[in-house]
């Protein structure tokens, strides 16, 4: 009897913690996929950000597979091949500047500006996001992101060696009481690529960090990471830092 009330409990516990899970889940998918009744300005902007990093994604849609006729979704912009030209960062880059020091794709002024400005350019014909593709709402927080969100890069990340201007040791604190919760404190329990060829979090940090630096301030987009700007850029950089310092394969 006492064998059989045991296991009975075992499997009432195992039921438990399932339960536990399902409710998680669905926790992280109302934050991935809905949003709060009452959502602060960090909130909103970070939202700009993942929209700036794959507004599909954000919006559950599909990239458009080519530009339109007369250059919309950046047709003549550089490195523009298939769905990708209609992500931002591919030609305004992940500092905000222009891939390739285009100033025609410089976002950089826009910081402190008029959201309504960068909305009514998403519209316009070099662009050509139309509602359909990108509804009001959300451009408005990708102008928002684009006008208090943004950064200078230049400041944090050296562009020729792609070093981190923070403080590794600080940033050490913050990892393995914060990120090392999914990515372990070795930075290895994520892999971002493939057995043969692994990308860690070092890898990101030491190949792409301002990608990485945008992803840890603003959340990655269609995945349940937190959006951490509301800590300031000082210590986001400290972060990135110290991910240089692990393992990359």
């Amino acid at each position: 009897m006492r064998a059989f009330i045991a296991a009975f409990m075992s499997v009432f516990a195992l039921l438990g913690s399932a339960t536990a899970q399902d409710s998680r889940a669905t926790y992280q998918e109302q934050w991935i996929r809905t949003e709060p009744a009452d959502p602060s300005e960090e909130w909103l902007i970070a939202y700009g950000g993942r929209m700036y990093s794959q507004w599909a994604e954000v919006l559950d849609q599909t990239l458009p597979g080519k530009p339109r006729a007369g250059g919309g979704g950046y047709g003549d912009g550089p490195l523009a091949k298939g769905p990708d030209i209609w992500r931002c960062p591919t030609c305004h880059g992940w500092d905000y500047k222009g891939v390739g020091g285009n100033k025609a794709t410089d976002l950089r002024p826009l910081a402190g500006g008029d959201p309504a400005r960068v909305v009514k350019a998403l519209r316009d014909d070099r662009h050509r996001y139309t509602p359909a593709m990108i509804p009001d709402k959300a451009a408005e927080r990708l102008a928002l992101f684009l006008v208090k969100g943004q950064y200078d890069a230049g400041r944090v990340v050296d562009a020729k060696t792609r070093s981190v201007n923070g403080n590794p040791a600080r940033g050490k604190a913050v990892f393995q009481n914060l990120c090392a919760v999914c990515h372990g404190y070795d930075g290895k329990a994520q892999n971002f690529a493939s057995s043969k060829a692994p990308m860690y979090i070092g890898t990101v940090a030491r190949d792409t960090p301002l990608l990485l630096i945008h992803t840890a301030r603003n959340g990655h987009p269609g995945e349940a990471m937190p959006a951490n700007i509301w800590v300031g850029i000082d210590v986001i950089a400290d972060v990135a830092a110290y991910a240089q310092t692990l393992p990359d394969k």
